[in-house]
């Protein structure tokens, strides 16, 4: 039986055309530089981000995502630097990104938009021996070992922000790399190959008193052909230093619960657990997924910013 559940695991990755891979997160808010290089240097302090994210906890061959990233403006501000680097495994699949991430800031008073872009490569590995295929004389046979993609890519990202709002619109895979390459004994090779993914992140914060803030955010990911997603939810925040929030994503008809804390000056701890509604329901145990966020100031300002979470 796991066999079988491995080869559906795998299918659903890499598909006859076109698939996509991208486990997304629940924590998206406080990880925008992955969906979006314009957010690179947005705060005015180095920020590094680590998540750690479990999908269907007894499904075999389910996806696992590990997510660093760290961004830091120059110390004019308007110039940023960062990169993204992240795993992610469905099945036999073993896919590793890497980005270097630029972004400029364009001063507009009370608010400000960065221009963002990532540039960098997509390297997928498949191990083929951990399938076992029913094969027909008359069909050409996977081969064996292992088969391997590198690609180049790049993504581009806009970004706005003012005191209580923000607004990302992001263009990602510009290049359509190929992933997923199959090598036939006959001599063949196929590969999948990823559609460019448009993304919208925004969110506002209501200043519901001195110590407390309710923080709506929304998430959308739009891929031609494919069904449009959406994360929507909020988070209440407390002293800007403790999150309770939920979510609810369409793509994965799933319903997120997020506690985050702010255990001592800028290094955060948050924790996510998913429930999954559908097809899938009654053959996992829901997803976990836990992050890690430390932030310091870098530059000594004549005029000193104070830390906004509602940045981060």
């Amino acid at each position: 039986m796991k066999k079988y559940l491995l080869i559906l695991a795998f299918l659903a990755a890499t598909g006859a055309t076109h698939a996509q891979l991208g486990t997304p997160l629940s924590q998206y808010s406080g990880n925008q530089l992955i969906y979006n290089p314009g957010y690179a240097g947005t705060q005015d302090l180095f920020s590094a981000n680590l998540s750690i994210r479990r999908l269907w906890i007894g499904l075999p061959g389910a996806p696992n995502l590990i997510s660093l990233n760290a961004h830091a403006p120059f110390q004019t501000e308007r110039h940023a630097l960062g990169f993204v680097y992240q795993r992610e495994e469905w099945g036999p699949m073993i896919g590793h990104i890497v980005y270097a991430n630029y972004a400029y800031k364009i001063d507009l008073g009370n608010s400000f938009l960065s221009l963002g872009l990532q540039a960098g490569f997509l390297n997928n590995v498949i191990d083929w021996d951990k399938i076992d295929f029913v094969t027909h004389p008359n069909d050409p046979g996977l081969g064996k070992g292992r088969t391997a993609t590198t690609s180049p890519d790049i993504n581009f990202g806009a970004y706005y922000h003012s005191q209580n709002f923000y607004l990302g619109l992001s263009a990602k895979h510009l290049t359509m790399p190929k992933f997923g390459r199959i090598k036939m004994d006959n001599g063949e090779e196929w590969y999948s190959q990823k559609r460019i993914q448009y993304f919208m992140i925004g969110g506002y914060n209501f200043a519901l008193s001195e110590e407390w803030d309710l923080r709506p955010e929304l998430l959308v990911r739009y891929i031609n052909t494919m069904p449009t997603t959406v994360g929507a939810g909020a988070n209440v925040v407390y002293l800007n230093r403790f999150f309770l929030g939920a979510a609810f994503h369409t793509g994965q008809k799933s319903l997120s619960f997020t506690l985050k804390g702010e255990i001592m000056d800028g290094f955060r701890i948050g924790y996510s657990y998913d429930i999954h509604f559908g097809k899938l329901q009654s053959f996992q145990r829901g997803s976990h997924e836990i992050s890690i966020n430390y932030f310091m100031p870098l530059w000594k300002r004549e005029e000193p910013k104070a830390v906004d979470s509602f940045w981060l």
